[in-house]
C-alpha cells in the first residue's frame, strides 16, 4: 500500500472534497483523484463516494479512516523532527455548541500564535457528534456527560437566560414567577422524539409546553428575535442578543441552571500531537 496515497485519502474524509484537498496540497485533481483509484485497486474496495457535493467515505472507507488517521498524523509530526521542521502543522478539528463561546475563541486564538502552520477548523453545532464519523477532534459541550468512549476534562462553566422580544412581552406581559410559563408560547432545545420538557431552576423544575423545538441554539435565537416564544439560551448567547437585537431578559432575578463545560476527546491511549496541544494550552492536558 502507497503511504503517500493514504495520507491523501485521510486528508480527502478530513476536507470532505477532492478541490478542497488538490487546492491545499497544489496538486491537479485529476492527479489525486487517480492516486485515490490507485489505493481503491490496491485494495480492492470503493472507499469514497463522489457527487458535486463533495466526498463522503463508503462503509469500509470510513472503517480504513478510524484505523489509520492518528497514525497518519503521529507520522506527519515524527517526520518533522528529523526534517529539521519540529513545528505542529496540520488542521486541528473542533466542535462546538455555540460559535459565540468566547473562551473557546479565544484560546484558538493564543493557539494559532503559538502554533502558526496548524490550520483549524470550528464546526458549531448543538447536535450529537461521532467524533469518528465526523472528523472532530476535540468537542466542546456543556452538561453531565455519560459514555465511556471519550475523556472529557471539565474546562469551565455556563449560565443560562430566558430572552424574549419586547413585542411579545407587549402583548402577553412579563412573567412574575417560573410557574406563569405555562401560559407563554416556549421554545425549548430537545432532542428529536422527545416527548417532555422542562425548564430547571433553582428552586422548581417547570414543565414546559412549547410550541417549537430544535436541537440547534440557532433556531431558538431566531424564534426569540422574530417574537414567535420565548427562548432559554446560553447566557453568552442571550447577553448578545439582548445587546445586538434588543430582546429582553425573562425572570431574571430566579437563577437559573449552570452547567460544566468539557473538553471532549477520544479516550485513546495516545492522542494526536494536535489534540494534546490543544488540551495544554487550554490548561487541561494531565488535570484528570
Amino acid at each position: 500500500m502507497d503511504l503517500n496515497n493514504l495520507r491523501l485519502f485521510v486528508s480527502v474524509v478530513q476536507t470532505g472534497s477532492l478541490s478542497a484537498t488538490a487546492e491545499k496540497l497544489g496538486m491537479p485533481i485529476a492527479t489525486l483523484s487517480r492516486r485515490l483509484g490507485d489505493l481503491e485497486s490496491t485494495l480492492k474496495t470503493q472507499l469514497l463516494d463522489r457527487s458535486r457535493r463533495g466526498a463522503t467515505p463508503t462503509m469500509h472507507g470510513q472503517r480504513l479512516y478510524e484505523q489509520v488517521y492518528l497514525s497518519i498524523d503521529s507520522l506527519t509530526q515524527a517526520e518533522s523532527l528529523f526534517s529539521g521542521h519540529d513545528r505542529l502543522s496540520g488542521t486541528l478539528r473542533i466542535s462546538t455548541f455555540s460559535a459565540s463561546y468566547c473562551p473557546l475563541l479565544d484560546t484558538i486564538h493564543e493557539f494559532r500564535k503559538r502554533h502558526p502552520e496548524v490550520h483549524v477548523h470550528c464546526q458549531a453545532t448543538d447536535r450529537l457528534i461521532d467524533l469518528i464519523a465526523d472528523g472532530i477532534d476535540i468537542a466542546v459541550r456543556f452538561g453531565n456527560l455519560h459514555t465511556d468512549d471519550i475523556i472529557a476534562r471539565r474546562w469551565g462553566e455556563v449560565g443560562t437566560k430566558i430572552v424574549a422580544h419586547p413585542d411579545l412581552l407587549a402583548r402577553l406581559g412579563m412573567p412574575d414567577s417560573p410557574d406563569a410559563l405555562t401560559g407563554y408560547p416556549c421554545a425549548v432545545w430537545a432532542q428529536h422524539e422527545q416527548r417532555e420538557y422542562h425548564w430547571l431552576f433553582s428552586d422548581r423544575l417547570v414543565r414546559i409546553d412549547p410550541v417549537f423545538t430544535s436541537n440547534d441554539s440557532h433556531a431558538l435565537a431566531h424564534v426569540a428575535r422574530t417574537g414567535m416564544a420565548l427562548s432559554m439560551l446560553s447566557d453568552n448567547f442571550a447577553d448578545e442578543l439582548i445587546s445586538r437585537d434588543g430582546l429582553v431578559e425573562v425572570l431574571a432575578e430566579h437563577p437559573k441552571p449552570v452547567y460544566p463545560v468539557h473538553l471532549i476527546h477520544l479516550a485513546r491511549r495516545h492522542p494526536s500531537s494536535l489534540v494534546k496541544a490543544f488540551l495544554e494550552a487550554c490548561g487541561s492536558w494531565g488535570r484528570g
